[in-house]
């Protein structure tokens, strides 16, 4: 799949100002000819704008647009031509949005629109209601067909005058009127030729706000907007001697300050975040960013504009309130998390990322009660892969994380499906962590029940970890969700519980039926009074609120001996089981139940 540069790809496409125009005549006689010259009851030309995908031209149906998330449209951007002869059979595309209308659809296949400059922009359709294939010649057809759609987006333009147009629409954000990639590049440059003149020095700061997905998911375009107009007004209002500013990505900000020493330039950029990360209010609800910088120096770390932007932007880290100066030796890991988010999404597609199980046991050591399923990857390229590596890069991409959750979840299911219970217990449970921009997706509940359905796992045998951070962005809807699944008898457990406290004001409100306390605090057992009162408060809350308490991270007996003294639950840890692959967990199971047999 071709890599987007999604800034470019939407400056074009506000370049064309097609969207939201009303219905021409000559873009429907494509959509009317294609639907007669391939037999298909449905043809629309789409454009793809940065969270919807709006119709210009519709055959056979009557909507005007969708979001971006739940159509097919979108996949085909950095493919150029997709087709999916039937979607029911599709792993990637079965459980999709779009596939769940009424009548469902079974056959897609699109060709890619391009504007002048040869971003993508939108797409040219086909629709069934039964599965097909197009032959060879048919596909040749659609792309053709599609270069004639195209001619009709650039009619009346001249090439040269295409691209000033797309230039002048990349100089400014049409929102908030901040200088784009392009302006401020320039405006560096003009900088930087006064500071060699002056012999001064320049930082670059580059903000990157780390929940954007989260916050456009809860509030939408429209609460984005607001938070990023926040940013200016702020920045406006606190004076700190800017040179220089602009967007440069919806989730990003540039500035251009004076340099004069790394501690100084550092102080500006901790008060800047102060400023940034105080809470926007937008329809009665707090939106909360979250920030990292990441710093470039003129001239130390290069002496052209667009170099010493990039290394702003590479320097920032994978996590908020953080800011860091461009460090070379960082060149190697900024290649490799790239390779890993590029890789990543083909070794899902490939089925080259396996599960292993963690077993979690009764405080007494004597029972598996459940096994956690746990990412692993080991790459042609890249060789292993720790999940503490891949996972956080994946949690940063929405499409990425979203595809190995559903990844995971679904061969976690399959897998728990043919365990072996003693059929003195309950049937052994698998527990699966699901990242907060998973759980705020829409349709999320109803995602993971058909799931269930179609590979014929009972709700009760899953549970799902999900850490506090994530779920107070908005108890509301974390609430509304959480009864949803709990409803339907899927478990649900608090991870890592401990680490921070917002949700303990909110646990009355949470159907969790798990708190799992983190390692750090079974850590200090036995001999940390702190850890020891800590822990013991934490399970006597949690038996009061008729809870399940899992202890993490146990590694010696006298941990155990110490959590069954306390009416600790369940523990998981390296001292009963490390993880282990799936023909391991029938292996433990098979002994455990025929063990306590002969007992």
């Amino acid at each position: 799949m071709k890599q987007l540069d999604e800034t470019a790809r939407l400056n074009e496409l506000s370049s064309l100002n097609i969207l939201d125009t009303p219905p021409e005549e000559r873009f429907d006689r494509h959509t009317r000819l294609a639907s007669i010259m391939f037999d298909v009851p449905t043809a629309f030309i789409t454009f793809i704008d940065h969270e919807r995908v709006w119709f210009k031209s519709k055959f056979g149906i009557e909507i005007s647009e969708v979001k971006r998330t739940d159509s097919l449209c979108q996949h085909t951007l950095g493919l150029g031509f997709l087709e999916i002869e039937d979607t029911f059979e599709d792993e990637l595309f079965r459980n999709h949005p779009a596939v769940k209308g009424s009548p469902p659809i079974r056959f897609y296949a699109a060709s890619v629109l391009h504007g002048p400059s040869g971003q993508p922009v939108g797409t040219l359709c086909l629709v069934d209601y039964a599965p097909r294939r197009l032959s060879e010649n048919e596909r040749a057809q659609l792309e053709a067909l599609a270069r004639l759609v195209e001619s009709e987006i650039e009619r009346d333009r001249t090439l040269k005058d295409d691209w000033q147009i797309l230039r002048d629409s990349t100089l400014r954000d049409s929102f908030t009127g901040l200088p784009g990639d392009m302006l401020l590049e320039e405006t560096l440059e003009g900088l930087i030729r006064t500071a060699e003149a002056e012999q001064s020095q320049l930082a670059i700061l580059h903000l990157h706000v780390e929940n954007f997905d989260a916050i456009a998911s809860l509030s939408g375009g429209a609460g984005w907007n607001s938070v990023v107009q926040a940013f200016v007004d702020r920045l406006v209002m606190h004076n700190e001697g800017i040179l220089g500013s602009g967007r440069v990505a919806p989730d990003r900000l540039a500035l251009v300050v004076p340099f004069d020493t790394r501690q100084s330039t550092s102080t500006m950029a901790r008060r800047i975040m102060g400023i940034m990360t105080e809470p926007v209010e937008f329809a009665g609800r707090d939106l909360r960013p979250e920030i990292s910088i990441g710093i470039s120096v003129y001239p130390a770390d290069g002496s052209e504009a667009r170099l010493l932007i990039d290394r702003a932007q590479r320097a920032c880290k994978l996590s908020p309130a953080q800011i860091d100066f461009y460090d070379p030796s960082e060149e190697a890991n900024a290649t490799r998390s790239y390779l890993i988010q590029d890789r990543l999404g083909k070794a899902i597609a490939n089925h080259r990322v396996t599960l292993n199980y963690q077993p979690i046991w009764s405080a007494d050591g004597t029972r598996v009660i459940k096994f956690e399923a746990l990412a692993r990857w080991q790459d042609e390229e890249l060789g292993v892969v720790s999940p503490g590596e891949f996972v956080p890069i994946a949690e940063k991409h929405a499409g990425l994380s979203h595809q190995l959750t559903y990844y995971v979840l679904r061969m976690a299911c399959l897998e728990a499906r043919t365990w072996k219970t003693d059929p003195c217990h309950e049937p052994i449970r698998v527990a699966v962590n699901i990242p907060a921009a998973g759980f705020y997706q829409p349709e999320f509940a109803q995602s993971v029940l058909s799931l269930l359905r179609e590979v014929d796992l009972e709700p009760s045998r899953l549970t799902l970890e999900l850490t506090e951070d994530g779920l107070v962005q908005n108890i509301d809807h974390t609430t509304l969700t959480m009864r949803e699944l709990s409803s339907q008898g899927i478990r649900l457990a608090l991870d890592d519980f401990g680490t921070g406290y917002s949700s303990l004001n909110h646990l009355n409100q949470l159907p969790v039926d798990t708190l799992k306390i983190d390692k750090s605090i079974v850590d200090g057992l036995p001999n940390n009074r702190k850890s020891l009162e800590i822990l013991s408060g934490f399970i006597r809350i949690a038996h009061a609120m008729e809870l399940t308490v899992v202890a993490e991270g146990v590694e010696h007996e006298t941990q155990r001996q110490l959590l069954a003294k306390l009416d600790c639950d369940m523990i998981q840890g390296y001292l009963l089981g490390r993880p282990i692959t799936a023909g391991k967990v029938h292996e433990l199971l098979t002994n455990t139940i025929t063990d306590r047999g002969q007992t």
